[in-house]
């Protein structure tokens, strides 16, 4: 029996939001950066599922053995410096992601609490 089984279940979740809260922040600074293309993180379950392929050395290739890669945001372009960061998504992004990462979070508090209660034979 695994007691850290549903810890264990949400840390890639956890690890996938603070990694694209790293991306959705870059975005947000590259806003006024010419020729900059949005960025995004995918899970690998997801990636694996579409088998996309690389046609180009400049494509973006997966980040390794992490089970989520960045790809770019295929989204018209914004300003007239070939720029397509909209920085209100961007911002909408990084709001559910943070929503996301706070109910994580939640979740392993709760899972450790039952197993505080657990250890200490349900007596407070």
């Amino acid at each position: 029996m695994d007691l850290f089984k549903g810890i264990k279940k949400l840390e890639p979740r956890v690890d996938f939001t603070w990694k694209r809260h790293k991306v959705i922040l870059s975005n947000i600074a590259n806003a006024d950066t010419p020729n900059y293309k949005a960025k995004d993180l995918e899970f690998k379950e997801e990636v694996d599922r579409i088998s996309l392929k690389t046609t180009n050395p400049k494509h973006i290739k997966p980040i390794s053995n992490e089970g989520f890669r960045v790809v770019n945001v295929n989204r018209g372009l914004v300003g007239n410096d070939r720029n397509n960061v909209s920085v209100e998504e961007e911002m909408a992004k990084l709001t559910q992601n943070r929503l996301a990462y706070e109910v994580y979070m939640k979740m392993i508090s709760g899972n450790i609490d039952k197993l505080n209660n657990v250890i200490r034979g349900g007596r407070r």
